[in-house]
């Protein structure tokens, strides 16, 4: 009786190891993403704006006749559970005005497109496994998810290029045409599971650049470089990884 207890507890004992280390492989099944979506860009520069002393935060520069479309593409690579590396291209318009603001009366206006891509890092802060939705597809029968939201921060590295236009500069004060710049992109995301092919995100940061001419403007008062804030929402497409690691472009 002994010994017949022994292996039953030993043969559990084995099961639940298997188990529990192939639960923690499941995320290398689909290690590629694919994601599209649109966005809004706000622009912060020399252009506009208020005041310091009568804006907090630089929330009163935000502009809905400033805020432009964007386009967002991306390919996302898991190198580990809860970490990714994110190969990014936004395509979006800028745009600024003087009319109204602190600097009305220089009566500069502007606008200009953008293109950027990027490769950034990702940190899940709030993990929303998926493991259960890959357990489904594979035909057990489990059909609801531990938790389907995801909470990440993110930071990279890009290179942001800028095709200026002025609409109005009545005293020639501009520097217009095309220009480029690095760039910082930091921010955080969130991500909804809904099943095993696709989530939803929602994204918001700040894209820092290296230049004080992404409008092609810049005084004597300026302090600082200029910068984008992304807000995008977009879908994510989960590939099948292969035997050999690479992504399968089927569902």
């Amino acid at each position: 009786m002994r010994e017949l207890f022994a292996r039953v507890t030993l043969f559990f004992i084995i099961f639940s190891l298997f188990a529990v280390t192939g639960q923690s492989q499941i995320w290398k099944l689909r290690r590629y993403e694919m994601s599209g979506g649109v966005g809004i860009v706000n622009y912060f520069g020399d252009i506009g704006g208020y005041s310091p002393g009568e804006n907090l935060l630089g929330l009163k520069d935000l502009s809905l006749n400033s805020t432009r479309p964007m386009l967002y593409f991306g390919m996302r690579y898991k190198l580990y559970e809860i970490s990714w590396l994110n190969f990014n291209l936004v395509f979006g318009g800028l745009h600024g005005s003087d009319i109204g603001g602190v600097n009305d009366k220089r009566g500069i206006i502007f606008r200009s497109f953008l293109v950027e891509p990027s490769l950034r890092y990702e940190q899940a802060i709030i993990n929303g496994r998926s493991n259960q939705s890959y357990l489904m597809m594979k035909g057990r029968d489990i059909t609801s998810f531990t938790n389907r939201v995801s909470v990440y921060v993110f930071a990279g590295l890009g290179a942001a290029i800028f095709n200026v236009r002025s609409i109005e500069d009545p005293f020639n004060r501009m520097k217009t045409g095309t220009k480029g710049t690095l760039s910082i992109p930091v921010g955080a995301a969130l991500r909804f599971t809904f099943d095993p092919n696709w989530d939803v995100g929602f994204e918001i940061g700040p894209h820092f650049t290296l230049t004080d001419y992404a409008d092609g403007f810049s005084s004597q008062y300026s302090k600082f470089n200029d910068v984008c804030l992304l807000t995008n929402v977009h879908v994510i497409w989960k590939l099948r990884t292969s035997r050999k690691n690479l992504p399968i472009f089927r569902l």
